[in-house]
């Protein structure tokens, strides 16, 4: 039991960094629906935006990640205005294409800025050990995590669900094509989503960095698996985000600790698959209705 309850707040943990990613996927397909695959490369400049304030300038934790958090939110909306904001209208396929392509420019850019070595952002929170009952032992920057993350969680739904923006966001993720009639100015709440979104990302990747190491291209394997929470819980839903993130995040955690970590992705896919198969629009995703 006692590994059992250690097992699941490491799974918590690394939930709580999927959920932070999955939430952009899931806000920005429910509002134009674009598949923003450069979301994950978002996540990952994030990181590394925090990786040099904590070297270069040594700020205290807080102000890394809300200057982090600003400065990313500042790219999501750049990339937005640049490379989707005329091609919203566009083929699908050629706003896949353009996603692709941004993600590679990022991962590229930073290559070349950083080079390709892994590193870690040095440690700004107190890693004590705490003795729990029964053995259970955890860190304290592991609850610090773990806390953060569900606050920020918090106050996204508080947002979308309590205020004027969140509730421009919903009319527009519920009818794009007639809410301008209503004032609504749609361009102002695309520009919110990607900053929202690309905030969350870049929360995910400093407290991913300063358990795990970071490199240029960690944003397409971490990327990937948070767009698959996404659409498990149901794409377009912040709850549903949330509930497939840690879904798959326990279920990786747990064959790890009980089978292998060569079966890690191969176990996790293959059971996110048949969740699929019984939900096929997602634990609490809704069908699209098409009018004719």
């Amino acid at each position: 039991m006692e590994i059992i309850i250690q097992q699941l707040i490491n799974a918590v943990q690394l939930g709580a960094v999927y959920a932070l990613i999955a939430l952009g996927y899931s806000m920005v397909y429910g509002i134009i629906r674009l598949i923003n695959f450069a979301h994950g490369d978002i996540f990952m400049v994030g990181a590394f935006i925090g990786f040099l304030l904590a070297v270069k300038f040594k700020l205290p934790f807080v102000f890394i990640l809300l200057l982090t958090m600003f400065l990313t939110a500042l790219l999501g909306i750049a990339i937005e205005r640049i490379a989707y904001h005329k091609l919203r209208n566009a083929h699908r396929m050629s706003l896949v294409i353009t996603a692709l392509g941004v993600g590679t420019f990022l991962e590229n850019l930073v290559r070349l800025a950083v080079g390709p070595q892994t590193r870690q952002i040095p440690a700004q929170l107190s890693n004590n050990i705490l003795h729990l009952t029964n053995g259970i032992v955890v860190t304290e920057d592991k609850l610090l995590i773990i806390g953060i993350s569900i606050m920020l969680m918090i106050v996204l739904w508080l947002f979308v669900n309590k205020t004027l923006i969140g509730k421009a966001m919903r009319a527009v993720a519920d009818n794009i094509d007639v809410v301008p009639l209503m004032g609504i100015n749609v361009d102002m709440i695309v520009s919110v989503t990607f900053a929202i979104g690309s905030a969350l990302a870049a929360a995910g990747g400093i407290f991913f960095g300063q358990s795990y190491s970071i490199e240029p291209y960690m944003g397409i394997d971490l990327g990937w698996k948070a767009f698959i929470a996404a659409v498990v819980g149901g794409i377009g839903s912040i709850e549903g985000a949330v509930v497939g993130s840690f879904i798959l995040a326990g279920i990786e955690v747990f064959t790890v600790a009980y089978l292998s970590s060569n079966l890690k992705n191969g176990i996790a896919f293959a059971l996110l698959i048949i969740l699929l198969v019984i939900w096929p629009y997602g634990i609490m995703g809704k069908p699209s209705l098409k009018k004719v």
